[in-house]
This record gives C-alpha cells, structure tokens and sequence, in this order.
C-alpha cells in the first residue's frame, strides 16, 4: 500500500488555506510574508499552493508574522490541527 505523501494531506491542506486566509485577511502579499521570512514570493506562492511543505522553523516564523498569539481564529486552528485541544 503507497502512502499519501503528508503534502497532500486533508489536514495539512487545511491548514495551509488557513494560513492563506489569515494572511489574506492581514492585508499581506506574499511578497510581504517572503521579504519578512527570508523567502521568495515564489516560495510563499508554492506552500499556499501544496507545492512545497512549510518546514517547522517556517511555519513557527508564519505564526509569529500572522500574531498568533493575538490571533483567536488562528490559534484555534493551530490548536485543533496540533491536537493539543483533546484534553
């Protein structure tokens, strides 16, 4: 049996266009987000497309610029996808 690849992912897909959202609703461009992250907005374009994974030190980085902490609707999603809300 052939393993989805996580990139493809119903969950991971999810959370991305959550991302996206988030982003949208910020007022950002991807060239916003890749000039604060260090990225291409090539970059940006292929993670919010499943192109290309978002790596933890990225997604950490994308947290920070879309104020998590600060941020309801994303961080309920954050704490849903992580599974940190089954307690």
């Amino acid at each position: 049996m052939k393993r989805q690849k996580t990139i493809h992912h119903k969950e991971y897909c999810e959370i991305i266009n959550v991302l996206k959202a988030e982003r949208r609703r910020l007022g950002l461009s991807q060239s916003d987000v890749a000039e604060a992250l260090g990225m291409t907005q090539s970059e940006v374009s292929k993670i919010e497309n499943n192109e290309r994974r978002v790596d933890v030190l990225e997604f950490k980085s994308l947290l920070a610029l879309y104020r998590a902490p600060y941020n309801e609707t994303l961080r309920r999603a954050i704490t849903a996808y992580l599974g940190l809300d089954q307690a």
